[in-house]
């Protein structure tokens, strides 16, 4: 499935091997089916991401999988994939794709019995308030070696988009405001410089490996103009469990072609280097050494 090398890629950010275009665009016609247009650019770049890193040997655990959708795009054949979340509606969605049990990874460590090789964090964590204890029990849940991917929102991505950089221009205090809202909205209870989640994954047992960026001007554009629909979807979610974008699947695939193409332009290339002004979201990769003993 991932096929293409891209070349031409910052300096700070390695080489990966990228999904090719028919991918991308499976993906987008998939998501589009499933959620509104902003988050579709948003899980498509970490689809990206992720699988450009390449696959991991045993279990795999989803911290906040939400409804387990993600795992129906992804190929991960030979893989035990276990999933916790806080909403019970979400689990009860994910338990019909993945291994999910309702869990508070703050409160307890998830699935006890269980180490995992892999432990992925898509835009989770800086959503849960004891954030030292849900890594500590991560940590715990960890097997000798395993991988720990986090995906986490920049400090800056709330001012990023054209009318913010009007706003902080000529109205920061306006600027800041309206990037308060935005991370009220979404719950964002941290939001850090890298460095400071370095520190804070060290002193709970992980080593960070490296740390990239994901953005680009296209997707963030596209991004914000997509967002009040968006807003819309989100609270329909929370009545009923569903986004009103599961309509789009009695649509036919030509319908929805002008929007996959759109979001396979967008999500071009989406690893920058994480000080780049493009970079709303960190991806971090860290790892550990021995665990201790069930």
């Amino acid at each position: 499935m991932i096929s293409r090398q891209r070349n031409a890629r910052p300096s700070k950010v390695p080489d990966l091997t990228l999904p090719d275009d028919t991918t991308l665009r499976a993906w987008a016609l998939a998501y589009l089916r499933h959620a509104p247009m902003s988050l579709t650019l948003r899980e498509v770049n970490r689809l990206v991401a992720i699988e450009a890193l390449g696959p991991v040997e045993g279990a795999t655990l989803d911290v906040g999988c939400g409804d387990g959708y993600w795992w129906t795009l992804r190929d991960h054949a030979g893989q035990s994939i276990y999933g916790i979340d806080i909403s019970a509606r979400e689990i009860a969605q994910a338990k019909q794709r993945i291994n999910a049990e309702l869990t508070d990874v703050s409160a307890e460590q998830p699935f006890p019995d269980q180490r995992f090789a892999q432990i992925i964090g898509n835009c989770s964590l800086e959503h849960v308030p004891d954030i030292d204890a849900a890594l500590a029990n991560l940590r715990a849940s960890a097997a000798p070696g395993a991988r720990l991917v986090m995906f986490v929102p920049t400090p800056q991505w709330a001012y990023q988009g054209r009318m913010q950089s009007l706003l902080l221009k000529h109205l920061p205090r306006v600027a800041m405001t309206v990037a308060g809202a935005m991370n009220g909205f979404f719950q964002h209870w941290h939001l850090y410089d890298q460095k400071v989640w370095r520190r804070l994954l060290a002193q709970n047992g992980w080593k960070v490996d490296s740390v990239l960026g994901l953005g680009s001007q296209r997707s963030e554009f596209l991004f914000r103009m997509f967002m009040p629909p968006a807003f819309l979807q989100f609270i329909a979610k929370k009545a009923t469990g569903h986004y009103p974008a599961k309509l789009y699947k009695y649509l036919p695939d030509a319908a929805l072609a002008p929007l996959t193409k759109l979001v396979s332009w967008a999500v071009q290339d989406p690893l920058v280097p994480p000080d780049s002004p493009h970079a709303y979201e960190y991806m971090i990769i860290a790892s550990c050494g021995e665990v201790q003993p069930l």
